[in-house]
Formats: C-alpha cells, structure tokens, sequence
C-alpha cells in the first residue's frame, strides 16, 4: 500500500500522483489507468475518495472517462484543447 501523508488531503496526493505517472510515462495517452477499486487498495482510500480522485482527474484534461470500459490518459491535445479555447 502507498503511504500518504497527513499534511494534504488525501484525494489531493492520490491525484499528484497519478499525475506524477501520467507525466512519466508510466501511463501513456491511450492507456487505462487504475480504477476507483484499485485506488481504494493501492492507497487505503474509501471509494468517495477515490471517486474524487477521479473526477477532478477528469476536470483537469488528465484522463477521460468511457462508459463500461474505464477511464484513460488523454494525449497532451486533449488536455490543451480547452485551455486553448476549443469548445466542449
């Protein structure tokens, strides 16, 4: 299990962290990332959480979110499309 600190919000560092792995490479765009259950295991979080991760993963371009089939990494046109202005 991966230790989190006391010092943040626990949603907040499981969120750094995957951003962390995203902008390593650990996952690529296209690929599935660790889902709510997993989180829940990985860092001993309760599945609100981990939803929370989630969602603001989703808010901030890092990951979207297919229906039945898990949640991916964007591609770095994806994550800048609305920050250039580019409609929804």
């Amino acid at each position: 299990m991966t230790e989190l600190r006391d010092d943040l919000p626990r949603w907040r560092q499981v969120r750094n962290i995957i951003v962390e792995r995203i902008e390593s490479g650990q996952y690529g765009p296209g690929q599935r990332i660790p889902s709510v259950i997993d989180l829940t295991q990985e860092f001993g979080i309760a599945t609100q959480t981990a939803q929370k991760v989630m969602v603001a993963l989703r808010k901030d371009r890092w990951i979207r979110t297919e229906r039945g089939m898990g949640s991916f990494v964007t591609t770095e046109e994806e994550r800048t499309a609305g920050a250039n202005g580019a409609s929804e």
